[in-house]
Parts: structure tokens; C-alpha cells; sequence
């Protein structure tokens, strides 16, 4: 399996904000940030050279967007929008708001200390990160994290009802991304996955919770063991990993049975600034702001390490990537401040589905980390 190198550029406007992990899917739309808006496309209309219609979510609101997420949900599913005031819930096309929520205004508490009296300065509040979870229960969460580094949890009802979030505390800087399996594998349930949240924070820290209900997020026994000062902008869950994308370029695999870093390698030289996970196959899509895309093979079972794409976006510093198209297999990027889509296709003796075949070259792991047979992932 390998993707052509040469994309198909189309013209958009507007163009996104320089935020992490600024592209999602949601059904067969992509959707995006630019500035205080979200807006929304369709990349199966794409043509080389033919500009795409991007439809702006019209909206009361002109919050400044940290994040959109796409939160895949069945057949269903919603699209949730982090600001600098709180979260927007909105259906699957960003067509109906369904949910709003705003911080209150004790949540602006103060962080630290500073001037020549010591006076403490104020955080600036606002959401970011997001995913959903079911939780033990059964029940479904909309789950997202705050610059406090608190998370908060909603409750979605049978009916379709959004209860207030109920707040968890354990990160002391603001949370950059949040995870779950059932986010990773696009709202497709298997009994196998688990009900783990998996939430990062500027800190380069790395927490796994246990969702039993909305009202009880616990910690989980054992916890990430993995010394870092680098922020993670993106994670994933696959196979009882945990798959961390961090900013110095690299991206790691950590056990979430015993919080062990099982496998690391440099996806990139400059800031990694997005990554995406397929739903069906352990490959993951990297950008960083020197305008390199990439799409690797993670190192799960027997698999190694491989670059199945390689190529760089001149002039750009890419702000999102996502898989996309009928089997997931597109991958699209957008830069920002580039009122521009790339879309990037299998190269034709892949397109038929001949698997995992010879990639253009192995990338080399930052450390190797050597295990028994037992232990093997």
C-alpha cells in the first residue's frame, strides 16, 4: 500500500486557523476552523483546479474556535465546537445547534503568581479537545477538556437530550487533545474496546480514565509511564494502545494495559501540528508546519514502522489532516492561512486493495524497546 505523491489541489475559501488538528470528518464532509466559524465541505465533489464550495456554519455565537470535532456516533453523531466561552453541540452537517454551554464565571481561576507584589495572574478560559465515549453504563458522552485542565463530561439521553457537564479534575496545565477507541474506530462499536478516555495537556502528561457513568470518571490503575515535557496534539486509541502524537515531531505507542512506551519513532523534524488515525487500519496521517504530510504504519503486531507517504507542501504549514472518501483511504490536508485542499489517493496498484505492500522507505525508531514473547504487542 502506498498514495501518490502528487495530490489534487483544490481552490477554498475561507482558509483555517492555525489550530491543532484543524480538519474532522463527519460523514462524508469535512469540516474545519477558521477564526470564530466553522465551516463545512464535501471532498467527494473535489476536482483538481475547480474551486469547492465550503459552506460557513452560520451561527449567533463569534467566540473564537480552538476546536471542531466531528464525533462519530453510529449512524448518527454530532459536531462539536470548543471556543474561548465553552462548547457548541451541533448535529451531524453543523445544520441544527442542539447544545450550547459556557463556562461560569468562577471557572477563571487564578493560576500562579507574578508581579513584584506577587499578585496571581488569571487563565484564559477555553475548550479544547474532544471525543466521544460510552461509558460502562452504556450511556454516551460528549467528552472535552478545558484550559483549566479540567475535563467535563455530557451526557447525551435516549431522546437525544444534552445534560450539564459534570467537571473532573487531575491536569494542572490546559488539556490539547482527548481520545477514546470508539473515536478512533468512527463511531463503531466492539465489545473489545474498552471504556477507557484518554486526555492530554501541555505538560507533555498523558492521563487514562475509566468511564463508568457520567457522573463517575475514575483513574485507571495504571497510568502512562512515559517522562515527557512535550505536549501531545493528538492522540488515538487502537488495539489497547495508545497512540500519542507529540509536538517535537515524534509519535509514540504506549500499552494501556501498563502504561509502558512499547514503541517511538520521528514522524516528523519540525512541529507536528495534526494527526489522524484510519478506522479500519493501523495507519495514522501526520502534517507539522514546515508543510511535510505523511502517512505512516504504526508498529502494532507484527507490522513495522513504514512511510506510505512522504511529501512536502511548499509554502505551507499544514494544520489538518484526515482520512476520508468511501473506504476512508483519501487522505485530505489543509495549511493555514492557504485557501487550498490537497487531496491524496492510493497510488493505482493499491487502488484495487492489495494491502500493505512495499512502502518507499522504513523509517527508523527513535529507541527500540526489546520484550518477551509474552509481552510482545
Amino acid at each position: 500500500m502506498a498514495y501518490d505523491g502528487k495530490p489534487i489541489r483544490v481552490p477554498m475559501k475561507p482558509s483555517p486557523s492555525s489550530t491543532y488538528n484543524n480538519l474532522t470528518l463527519s460523514g462524508q464532509s469535512l469540516l474545519y476552523a477558521h477564526t470564530r466559524q466553522a465551516c463545512i465541505m464535501s471532498p467527494s465533489t473535489a476536482t483538481q483546479g475547480t474551486p469547492i464550495a465550503v459552506r460557513r456554519v452560520e451561527s449567533q455565537y463569534t467566540d473564537f474556535v480552538h476546536t471542531v470535532r466531528a464525533l462519530p456516533h453510529g449512524e448518527a453523531g454530532w459536531v462539536v465546537v470548543c471556543t474561548e466561552a465553552g462548547i457548541q453541540i451541533w448535529d451531524k452537517q453543523a445544520l441544527h445547534l442542539l447544545f450550547v454551554w459556557s463556562f461560569p464565571p468562577e471557572a477563571a481561576t487564578p493560576q500562579g503568581s507574578g508581579g513584584a507584589a506577587g499578585v496571581g495572574t488569571t487563565q484564559g478560559l477555553f475548550a479544547r479537545g474532544a471525543a466521544v465515549a460510552i461509558a460502562a453504563d452504556g450511556s454516551s458522552h460528549v467528552v472535552f477538556g478545558a484550559s483549566t485542565g479540567e475535563l467535563y463530561v455530557v451526557e447525551a439521553d435516549e431522546s437525544g437530550r444534552f445534560r450539564a457537564p459534570a467537571v473532573f479534575s487531575h491536569h494542572k496545565a490546559p488539556i490539547t487533545a482527548v481520545a477514546t477507541a470508539y473515536q478512533s474506530r468512527q463511531g463503531r462499536w466492539t465489545e473489545d474496546m474498552g471504556c477507557q478516555v484518554v486526555v492530554a495537556d501541555e505538560s507533555g502528561a498523558i492521563s487514562v480514565w475509566v468511564a463508568d457513568s457520567a457522573a463517575s470518571y475514575r483513574l485507571a490503575e495504571r497510568q502512562p509511564a512515559v517522562a515527557a515535557n512535550v505536549p501531545a496534539v493528538s492522540l488515538a486509541v487502537r488495539s489497547d494502545f495508545i497512540v500519542a502524537a507529540r509536538l517535537d515531531g515524534s509519535v509514540q505507542v504506549i500499552s494501556l494495559r501498563d502504561g509502558k512506551l512499547r514503541a517511538e519513532f520521528a514522524a516528523h523534524s519540525r512541529w507536528l501540528t495534526c494527526m489522524d488515525i484510519h478506522p479500519t487500519k493501523d495507519i495514522v496521517a501526520t502534517g507539522a508546519e514546515d508543510g511535510t504530510i505523511c502517512v505512516w504504519t504504526l508498529p502494532i503486531g507484527a507490522q513495522k514502522t513504514t512511510a506510505l507517504l512522504s511529501c512536502v507542501w511548499m509554502h505551507a504549514a499544514v494544520a489538518g489532516t484526515a482520512f476520508c472518501g468511501p473506504t476512508f483511504d483519501d487522505v485530505a490536508a489543509v495549511a493555514y492561512d492557504t485557501d487550498e485542499l490537497q487531496l491524496y489517493k492510493l497510488a493505482a496498484a493499491d487502488v484495487t486493495g492489495a494491502g500493505f505492500g512495499a512502502p518507499e522507505f522504513t523509517a527508523e525508531p527513535l529507541r527500540a524497546h526489546e520484550w518477551s514473547d509474552t509481552e510482545k504487542i
